[in-house]
């Protein structure tokens, strides 16, 4: 049995506008993490961040597994994104026009055991206005992230770790140097529905190189 076989076999009957799993009443829980790659603009002004970077999203899929032995000993599959059902992940403290989460060209892995993850580059363009600060020299703020239409009973989304991987950062702002960033979660409810809705925040320290 090829790659090609195993494509035929898991998406014969696949629907990916439905949350896949076999018990409605059960939850997905999305492990997330946020790689930034650069800051390509900070407006201080007017309080809007742009920055370039990854997001890394894991979750299992229960209509995506199969028997390694059944087909050749192929344990992992890539496949375009586009073919699977994923969380829709959106950044609320974006600006008007980049408040759903972009797409990417970037494949999905499938694994066996019905674990998906998919790591898409987009660019957070969001309002970050800066928290009280005396020292104007410096720049912290938050950016939230979370599900657009999906409570946390529904789809759980978690932190992979709150310490923020800086290795693949380029710093080469001519005016701010990312000093950390870290990752929490919190979840809270809505005027309009019962449900709690979990996100995550994206909490950044930023230096002026202009002293």
């Amino acid at each position: 049995m090829t790659a090609k076989d195993l494509r035929r076999y898991l998406f014969a009957d696949y629907d990916k506008l439905v949350r896949p799993v076999k018990d409605p009443n059960t939850g997905i829980v999305v492990e997330t993490s946020i790689t930034p790659l650069t800051i390509a603009e900070l407006d201080a002004v007017n309080k809007i961040l742009v920055m370039d970077s990854l997001m890394m999203m894991k979750w299992k899929d229960d209509y995506l597994t199969w028997e390694p032995k059944e087909f050749n000993n192929i344990t992992v599959l890539s496949i375009p994104h586009s073919e699977v059902w994923k969380p829709d992940m959106s950044i609320y403290t974006a600006t008007s026009d980049d408040s759903v989460f972009p797409t990417s060209n970037t494949q999905a892995l499938i694994y066996s055991n019905g674990t998906v993850m998919w790591v898409p580059t987009f660019t957070i363009k969001s309002y970050c206005p800066r928290r009280k600060q005396k020292d104007l020299s410096s720049y912290d703020c938050s950016i939230r992230i979370g599900s657009w239409t999906y409570s946390g009973n529904r789809v759980d989304i978690q932190v992979a770790t709150p310490q923020v991987d800086l290795s693949s950062f380029q710093d080469i702002h001519p005016k701010w140097k990312l000093m950390s960033a870290t990752m929490n979660r919190k979840s809270g409810h809505y005027y309009w529905c019962v449900e709690e809705y979990p996100e995550i925040i994206l909490d950044l320290s930023m230096k002026s190189r202009v002293l």
